[in-house]
């Protein structure tokens, strides 16, 4: 038996690694610190202007703004699995019922399997706190005393880990509802939102929905004629790199702004026993990678009479109780992921009832960039009519269609604008 806790950090690193998209893309691992504590240092984007100065001034100075950094007591997460007698005694799951392997060969297997469940577990967890952040703004976790009280939800201590002050500022609202939105209204709102981010100095590059918001999409007819008009380039994707429970549709151009299209509809088993999926249903969010980062307090216990402590992300420890004939397999970890900047992305629920405007003045933003009264459609007719792609681009930009390039045929341009004129300015 392997029972050194330094051996079995080093055999748990070695184990299959885990994909996980939130924490990988979004949250990637940070430092680990030896203290209880864990330091995050969280900033507001800001897109100030140098100045001009005199040259004898010398110089004038910029106060860096919405800096903080704060000492936070990392949760504990510590799943443990217990080895019986009993357990080894039996036949192992696969094995041969001739098999002539005993209790202490079937020991080290069974506590690599226990390792590794653990391990997965623990990552799905670190999965569901960086899903929280985005959809949420927190982490509310329920510290648990008993296994009967955490599948029962019973005498839990809450604690709450909370990136933003008095109001979480990331939630966007739409005014009216998504079901009743044509192609290039829904276009619309992305571009809104993505403006929102513009303006806060964040740049989004990637749209992450769950499963109904990417089917509402790609079902479509309208959405896929624009897609399809604008010749969307959609790249190289590697399938093989994607986690299980996400797809990428490929990149999107809003009005000039690139996206990467996820799908996410990944699921776990929550302490009751029920599934539940790690983004709520109707979830569309816009992001960048590396927008925050996951950091991690070391883990304290004891050996041989005394405290020690490790410093890593996953710490796993063997146990053994000779009164009670047992074996324990014990797995801690201390994440803390945390937004680098709080404000640096928006999420928004298609399910969601729809605001009033004076509601949502904090996340709106005004987008529309047609023509002001007095500017005189053209027909179909007239469209068609026209001969070449600068005109033809001219005309679009002046009844508020941008992104157009002389890349595309003289056909496709005139279809593009006829299909963007009908859906914004029909009555």
């Amino acid at each position: 038996m392997v029972n050194e806790t330094r051996v079995l950090i080093s055999a748990v690193k070695k184990m299959y690694p885990v994909s996980q998209f939130f924490k990988d893309r979004y949250f990637p691992d940070g430092k680990v610190f030896y203290s209880e504590e864990a330091l995050i240092e969280t900033k507001k984007g800001n897109k100030k202007i140098a100045p001009f100065v005199i040259p004898m001034a010398g110089g004038i100075v910029m106060e860096s703004e919405g800096y903080r950094a704060e000492r936070i007591k990392a949760p504990f997460i510590a799943p443990k699995m217990p080895i019986t007698a009993a357990e080894l005694e039996q036949k192992a799951f696969g094995e041969k019922p001739d098999s002539e392997r005993t209790p202490a060969d079937r020991e080290n297997e069974i506590e690599a399997e226990h390792m590794d469940e653990m391990r997965k577990a623990i990552l799905r967890r670190h999965e569901l706190m960086c899903a929280d952040v985005i959809t949420t703004g927190q982490i509310e976790m329920k510290h648990f005393a008993t296994a009967e009280d955490a599948a029962n939800g019973l005498k839990y201590q809450m604690k709450v880990l909370r990136f933003y002050e008095n109001e979480f500022k990331n939630k966007y609202q739409f005014t009216k509802a998504w079901s009743s939105m044509t192609a290039a209204e829904k276009l619309q709102e992305i571009y809104k939102m993505s403006t929102i981010l513009k303006k806060r100095g964040i740049r989004a590059t990637d749209i992450v929905m769950t499963g109904d918001v990417s089917m509402d999409l790609m079902t479509d007819q309208d959405f896929l004629n624009y897609y399809n008009k604008l010749s969307v380039n959609t790249g190289v994707i590697d399938q093989k790199e994607l986690p299980d429970g996400v797809a990428c549709n490929g990149t999107l151009n809003v009005n000039g702004v690139l996206f990467t299209m996820f799908t996410y509809d990944e699921e776990f088993e929550d302490l009751d026993g029920t599934t539940a999926p790690f983004l709520p249903k109707g979830t569309i969010a816009l992001l960048h990678p590396g927008m925050g980062t996951t950091v991690y307090s070391q883990v304290t216990f004891i050996k041989g009479g005394s405290f020690a402590s490790y410093a890593e992300k996953i710490v796993p420890r063997i146990v053994s109780d000779e009164k009670e004939n047992i074996i324990e397999v014990q797995m801690f970890s201390r994440p803390v992921p945390y937004p680098i900047d709080i404000d640096g992305w928006l999420v928004a629920n298609i399910l969601d009832t729809p605001a009033a405007s004076q509601d949502i003045a904090d996340n709106s933003v005004d987008t529309d960039e047609g023509p002001t009264d007095g500017v005189t459609l053209k027909t179909e007719a007239e469209i068609k009519a026209m001969t070449t792609k600068a005109a033809v681009i001219a005309y679009a930009e002046s009844i508020g269609l941008s992104g157009l390039t002389t890349e595309l045929k003289l056909v496709e341009l005139q279809e593009a604008v006829i299909q963007y004129q009908n859906d914004t300015y029909e009555d």
